[in-house]
């Protein structure tokens, strides 16, 4: 068979660690990984649902490839990941054009069943652990992402990640910090690490939350200049998590940690940890060298206008670097879907650009006052006479970044260097070379 293979990843790090481990995979039995879709015999499309517009956009990336295919009917299209596992069976009767679909339990299958040349649907149970070990990283840059778990034993009203992926189920320790050497072994200098809730890590197999077991363990590996924390659910952060944290070298002081709201009221709703401020509150004042991020949904279904200016007065105490902020988007599948009193769109719309100009200010504040600090940087970018790169407080794709000029030094993307901040530009850092 024709062994061309294209991938295509949509949604977020997760996703793209399962499409590198996909990749891995097709090269380990004989495949040929290509950019180009022109050229392709085999279209892998990793699929995300998780909202409303991440699934509009996974349905238009498939009937894109379909474009393709009118135009060469060798063409075969695969789709993999949370759509066929949302959709069910009613994925194939609405794309009828695919040659073969898995859900989120199947992927690693996806090679040989593909080898099999026949129309194949799988939809296994999405709880289990996926390999990793098979990797080819997208970036040449040395940072990447490692995930250590996989699914959610949360039922938060708006998600449906549990019906997409399954209950929570950890990877060993071992499993994670071998992937970790081996990966520090290839040049990685930055790892991210990820899950739906990296906070839970361990507590289905050994019994208590073991998080700082393994942040200890990975940040053993000296050739590690970052780890980083994404996606920790507040309920589980612990003093001796965040000491781990402000502890290590080698462990960045920035923990990712989406709260939704602040409102005791809309939290309630959305089923989500109803202490989340004092959790916040804690680690500002017992670690505040940490950086803390986070996302937040406005226009929940029956947000009042008092309970939104809460949150803008949260937002105001200025607790957060850096801030993701959504409308709330409806899926049918989910329990908030059944809500009453949705607020209109255009309501939605307001608040994100209100709270958006609060958090704007926090900004400005808090890049003023690195005027004067230095700082290590992750250069990700030169061109000509500048280069764009990252602090240790700036999280790969989400969070601003930091320019410098080069004035005829020798740097190149994937080094480490140390800057002097001089200016800012909005959420962007300048500063120059040291």
């Amino acid at each position: 068979m024709n062994n061309k293979v294209s991938l295509i990843t949509l949604g977020c790090s997760k996703n793209t660690v399962e499409a590198e481990a996909v990749a891995g995979l097709f090269v380990k039995d004989g495949f040929e990984i290509t950019g180009d879709l022109t050229q392709a015999d085999i279209i892998v499309i990793h699929t995300c649902s998780f909202i409303a517009d991440a699934q509009k956009e996974s349905e238009q990336c498939i009937l894109s490839a379909n474009n393709l295919k009118e135009k060469n009917k060798n063409l075969k299209i695969y789709v993999s990941g949370c759509l066929p596992q949302l959709m069910k069976n009613e994925f194939i009767k609405k794309y009828p054009f695919i040659d073969g679909y898995v859900g989120t339990g199947g992927f690693e299958k996806i090679v040989k069943l593909i080898k099999k040349q026949k129309f194949f649907s799988s939809l296994e149970n999405p709880s289990g652990v996926n390999n990793f070990k098979k990797r080819i990283l997208s970036t040449t840059l040395p940072t990447t992402y490692i995930k250590i778990a996989e699914g959610c034993n949360h039922r938060c009203s708006f998600c449906l990640i549990p019906q997409l992926r399954g209950n929570y189920k950890s990877r060993t320790i071992k499993s994670v910090v071998d992937e970790a050497k081996a990966l520090a072994a290839c040049g990685i200098k930055e790892l991210n690490i990820i899950a739906q809730d990296t906070t839970s890590y361990g507590i289905d197999i050994y019994g208590k939350p073991s998080l700082v077991t393994l942040l200890d363990k990975i940040s053993n590996i000296s050739s590690l200049k970052w780890i980083r924390l994404l996606y920790a659910y507040p309920l589980n952060i612990s003093n001796d998590l965040l000491k781990v944290i402000s502890e290590r070298k080698n462990i960045c002081s920035y923990i990712d940690i989406p709260i939704q709201h602040s409102n005791k009221n809309i939290l309630a709703k959305m089923a989500r940890p109803l202490n989340t401020v004092k959790v916040i509150e804690n680690i500002k004042n017992k670690f505040p060298g940490i950086t803390l991020r986070t996302s937040l949904i406005v226009g929940f279904p029956g947000e009042t206008n008092a309970q939104f200016k809460e949150l803008a007065n949260f937002v105001k105490q200025n607790y957060f670097e850096n801030i993701g902020i959504f409308g709330y988007s409806d899926q049918e599948k989910a329990k908030s879907f059944k809500l009453k009193n949705k607020v209109n769109q255009k309501i939605i719309e307001e608040r994100k650009q209100i709270l958006a100009s609060v958090q704007f200010e926090n900004v400005i504040k808090n890049n003023k006052a690195k005027i004067g600090k230095e700082f290590e940087v992750f250069v990700e970018d030169v061109d000509k006479n500048k280069a764009c790169c990252r602090t240790e407080f700036q999280a790969p794709e989400i969070d601003g970044v930091t320019i410098f000029n080069l004035k005829n030094k020798k740097i190149v993307p994937g080094q480490f260097t140390k800057i002097l901040v001089s200016n800012f530009k909005d959420y962007d850092i300048i500063g120059k070379v040291i």
